[in-house]
């Protein structure tokens, strides 16, 4: 078999295992959640309004997977949704498995799209209000409420600091007779027949029973392969090439009595790595 055939058949294999993935996910599963949000700004205002309680929330920007590159050597991040409704306020839009609820995530997710949020030069004072909201899949800490929102206060007087920021988890095990009890239930189902909340249902079924739909959520799973199969690669690469200079630096400090420090300078490795091969020799 021809490498084109076999090519072929690859895809075509992955394409039906994408189906069958396809059929078990639930908008509680973050892949899933960014596609069903994707372009969609009405739902993405919807959910955010039964939520957050904020009826009036009106979104005028939208986007999945909105990337935040940080500062060289931290570590950036991809909002599963981020938005931004007419006062400004910005909103970042997770899902979750499980029930850690992790608030150092929370905490560096809201530095960092408040690093994202400041031009060079700006005062302070024009930082937006900002919503960080985690759906979680189960209750984070077993109380049985809908939502935990936070906000820094007073220790000693409870007062809030009005620094404009809102972390919130929702509670994805929560059915509340309300209408974040049917949101949260719907979250949790596969089957798009039985997602009660009618914008959401309609989304689904789309992608889960269209032939169009299906075939897009098929080509984000290959763009996702695509992409995890390059980053592979160039980690592959980049090992090699790590363990190709470690040999080189032994060496070097073997046939030429070098320290690992002057076998690195030999060896042009930048300052600024060299701590790193220093441990590993």
């Amino acid at each position: 078999m021809d490498s084109v055939n076999t090519d072929l058949v690859a895809r075509m294999k992955r394409r039906r295992m994408q189906l069958q993935r396809l059929e078990g996910l639930r908008v509680m599963d973050d892949d899933f959640m960014r596609c069903v949000l994707k372009n969609n700004l009405p739902l993405a205002q919807h959910i955010l309004r039964i939520i957050t309680g904020i009826e009036d929330l009106t979104l005028v920007y939208e986007e999945t997977q909105y990337d935040i590159k940080a500062l060289d050597g931290a570590h950036s991040v991809a909002l599963d949704t981020f938005g931004v409704d007419v006062k400004g306020t910005e909103y970042d839009l997770e899902v979750q498995t499980g029930s850690d609820a992790n608030p150092k995530r929370l905490r560096y997710y809201s530095a960092i799209t408040d690093v994202a949020a400041l031009p060079a030069g700006s005062d302070y004072s024009v930082l937006p209000e900002q919503w960080v909201v985690f759906i979680m899949e189960k209750d984070p800490y077993g109380e049985g409420k809908g939502t935990y929102l936070y906000a820094r206060t007073d220790l000693q007087s409870g007062r809030r600091l009005d620094d404009g920021t809102n972390i919130l988890y929702a509670n994805g095990s929560y059915r509340g007779n309300d209408s974040l009890g049917s949101l949260m239930a719907d979250f949790c189902q596969s089957d798009p027949d039985l997602i009660r909340d009618e914008l959401l249902r309609k989304r689904v079924h789309y992608l889960k029973k269209t032939p169009e739909g299906r075939s897009e959520m098929c080509q984000a799973f290959e763009d996702t392969y695509n992409e995890g199969f390059q980053q592979g690669r160039e980690q592959g690469m980049e090992q090699g090439r790590e363990q190709n200079l470690l040999k080189n630096a032994k060496s070097v400090m073997d046939k030429l009595a070098y320290t690992a420090q002057e076998a690195l300078s030999l060896l042009n490795v930048p300052a600024s790595e060299q701590p790193r091969y220093l441990k590993m020799l």
